[in-house]
């Protein structure tokens, strides 16, 4: 009781104790649990999910939302969004393809809206909801959550309530995920903007959009607003940092085409104008103004209000994330990290693979490796989409790899069912081997379907698959991925052509 007041106050720590003191270890309900999680989103989710599905109690906490940022604000609404926007760019361009065109193409904003309400609705229901949930045994508790210590959690529902505590036997996963990073440049407290939370909301198009951030989020939301029928101003220095530079040059075409204006340069100041707009003054001194501004620079680790540095968990000095080895524990024994707060890359996919492991490495023997080094593969939808898993050209240079660096290389205009898309002109096959022994170490795939493919690539990464061997994969034609066979088809006849001389001798032999 003592550890409590010192933590939480007079009243709340008497309530807390006669929860432990009680038959059943609750005023109302069970709160002892194998397992206890901590954030609902993809990491928590599963987390929780891989527990039940192994017959552990437990109990998933969630202080807003059941489904976190992917299911919100994320994942499904864009997707949901760029949906529509590709029906209208497809109405604009349908005489290319010999079909009528309309007159004009408008977009009901709301109707666009409406929709990703539903889309995220039934997503909810089917997978994220509390009902889905129970009906897999997982209990689900509303309020947020404290550690008090390694295998107790404290959950406030607020509106002045008592709060609860909760136990886990085996341990607990943290998956707090995480939120917009801050634009942070002059003049933005006095400018209303927006961010990927509240950009789904909008039930009218914007007149001018103005998107600061040249990553994937800032990428997809210019090129389907302009699509939509914005005008549309993006200000990066760089589109998609960190994927190939053919990538970049590529996208900065594809979004040009589609209407959007780029500014090469950093946000370096806002300021308000009348009516609710605002201009945006550049690093290359251009100005920038518009009737609604987005930031999209990124997003940072949730990791405040949980007790964490009472308890001595300590954060990453590089990313600010909950600090975890690669079987997700952190520096206190029995508490686990897992996904978005860590710090790690931020995709729902590997978020959703921590929270499985974490769980599995509290709730079974030994362990799994749950921090992945180079083989996350991700994609940007953008369109074209760019994937990518690996290393780029550059970051495996830079690794001086013993056995070389090598690259094949495949324009889409090379690969024919692009080419009957209408999807030729733009977007590429890159993949980066070592050319002694044909190990892949990365690839990039800027196309139709590229986030499809990518996966075959991820699967061959992750079975030693040499790329010369995916020659002898046979694909169906036409498809986009048969462009893969083809590129590795390519690497092996170089192979075979340097190895003449020999099959020569052995031709002279009568072998």
């Amino acid at each position: 009781v003592a550890v409590y007041i010192a933590r939480f106050g007079v009243a709340e720590a008497v309530m807390m104790a006669l929860a432990h003191l009680l038959p059943g270890g609750s005023l109302a309900g069970p709160t002892s649990f194998d397992l206890l999680v901590v954030g609902g989103g993809s990491a928590g989710l599963t987390a929780a999910k891989f527990a039940a599905r192994f017959g552990k109690s437990v109990a998933l906490i969630e202080r807003e939302r059941l489904g976190g940022d992917c299911t919100w604000t994320g994942c499904v609404p864009s997707k949901t969004l760029l949906a529509s926007a590709e029906r209208a760019h497809a109405l604009r361009t349908a005489a290319e393809f010999g079909v009528a065109q309309p007159a004009t193409v408008s977009v009901d904003m709301a109707a666009v809206k409406a929709r990703i309400g539903r889309t995220i609705g039934q997503i909810y229901d089917a997978d994220d909801s509390p009902e889905a949930l129970r009906a897999l045994g997982i209990e689900t508790v509303s309020g947020a959550a404290t550690l008090v210590d390694a295998r107790r959690v404290s959950v406030s529902s607020g509106g002045g309530g008592t709060a609860t505590v909760y136990e886990a036997t085996k341990g607990v996963v943290l998956a707090t995920g995480a939120r917009p990073r801050p634009l942070d440049i002059r003049g933005i407290a006095s400018v209303p903007h927006l961010t990927y939370e509240g950009i789904f909301s909008l039930d009218t198009l914007p007149e001018r959009l103005t998107v600061v951030g040249g990553g994937p989020v800032g990428c997809e939301l210019a090129q389907a607003f302009a699509r939509l029928g914005s005008s549309v101003t993006l200000v990066a220095p760089r589109l998609l940092p960190g994927h190939e530079p053919e990538a970049s040059d590529d996208l900065a075409a594809a979004l040009r085409a589609d209407g959007v204006a780029l500014v090469a340069a950093r946000a370096a100041a806002v300021e308000a104008r009348a009516g609710g707009g605002h201009a945006l003054t550049c690093s290359d001194g251009s100005v920038v103004e518009g009737t609604a501004l987005l930031s999209a620079v990124g997003r940072v680790p949730v990791s405040e209000g949980l007790g964490l540095s009472a308890l001595g968990v300590e954060l990453s000095a590089a990313t600010g994330g909950i600090a975890v080895d690669a079987k997700l524990r952190t520096t206190v024994k029995g508490v686990y990290a897992a996904g978005d707060c860590t710090g790690d890359r931020q995709y729902t996919h590997y978020a959703g693979f921590q929270g499985a492991i974490a769980a599995r490495n509290i709730l079974l023997p030994l362990s799994d490796q749950g921090v992945a080094t180079s083989r996350v593969p991700g994609c940007v939808f953008t369109s074209p989409e760019v994937a990518k898993v690996g290393l780029t050209e550059s970051e495996a240079r830079a690794e001086g790899k013993a056995g070389g660096v090598a690259v094949a290389y495949r324009r889409m205009g090379q690969v024919d069912r692009a080419v009957t898309m209408g999807e030729a002109s733009l977007g590429f096959l890159k993949v980066v081997y070592e050319p002694r022994s044909g190990a892949i170490l990365g690839a990039t795939v800027m196309g139709p379907s590229a986030g499809e493919l990518i996966s075959e690539i991820s699967v061959a990464m992750a079975g030693k698959v040499k790329l010369p061997a995916l020659a002898s994969i046979m694909h169906a034609y036409p498809t986009v991925s048969i462009a893969l066979q083809q590129l590795a088809a390519e690497v092996y006849y170089n192979q075979l052509e340097a190895s003449m001389p020999l099959y020569n001798a052995l031709s002279r032999l009568g072998l």
